[in-house]
């Protein structure tokens, strides 16, 4: 049994996607963000950094429980339990980790700027906003390329590298730009994964 540490975030969504995806059996710990349900004393006694998701695999390595955080440590983790959705073939996995770490390190903090200051922030700066919404272009742009030449992000098969780029592509960009109009193959590749039953209940984690 996993427990999964959660809420209904882009971030959250990536790890119950590949939950739903290798059939694992979980249990599903909601936390209110704006609450700050997330630095609860009981939360920061399973992860100090007070982040999510989070899992607790209570039948980790020799059968006892491992605590991740990260969502791409995460999603390789399960990937890497379940053999599933990363390729054991060298040059193949590398590409997978490659956009596992782009994701994670690029467009995911493009994302982020763009909703703090977008978003959050109490003073609208204009130049702040405007340089983060540049560099979610440039990010949706980088994608758009690679998209255009490979089915999925990392090639010709689904891996974990589209379970990590999915819900920022129908989650985030519903904020800025506000769809996938512009980007066509990033688009068509969004109704692919989108379509994936798995994809589908995991996006709906927490309900």
């Amino acid at each position: 049994m996993i427990d999964l540490h959660t809420t209904n975030t882009a971030n959250g969504y990536k790890v119950s996607i590949m939950l739903e995806e290798i059939g694992a059996s979980y249990r599903v710990i909601d936390y209110a963000l704006p609450q700050l349900e997330h630095l609860k004393p009981e939360f920061l006694a399973v992860n100090p950094m007070g982040r999510i998701p989070t899992i607790v695999d209570h039948d980790g390595p020799d059968g006892r429980p491992l605590t991740v955080y990260g969502t791409a440590a995460v999603l390789t983790y399960l990937a890497e339990k379940a053999k599933r959705f990363l390729p054991s073939d060298w040059r193949e996995r590398t590409r997978v980790l490659e956009w596992l770490g782009i994701i994670a390190s690029d467009v995911g903090p493009a994302y982020s700027g763009q909703f703090t200051f977008g978003v959050l922030a109490p003073e609208r700066l204009p130049w702040a906003i405007d340089y983060y919404q540049k560099l979610c272009d440039r990010m949706l742009g980088v994608l758009e390329q690679q998209l255009a030449r490979t089915t999925y992000l990392a090639g010709e098969e689904y891996t974990i590298a589209d379970v990590i780029a999915y819900p920022t592509a129908v989650v985030s960009v519903k904020r800025y730009p506000g769809d996938l109009s512009g980007y066509p193959h990033l688009a068509r590749w969004a109704t692919l994964v989108g379509a994936r039953p798995g994809v589908q209940r995991g996006m709906k984690v927490p309900r």
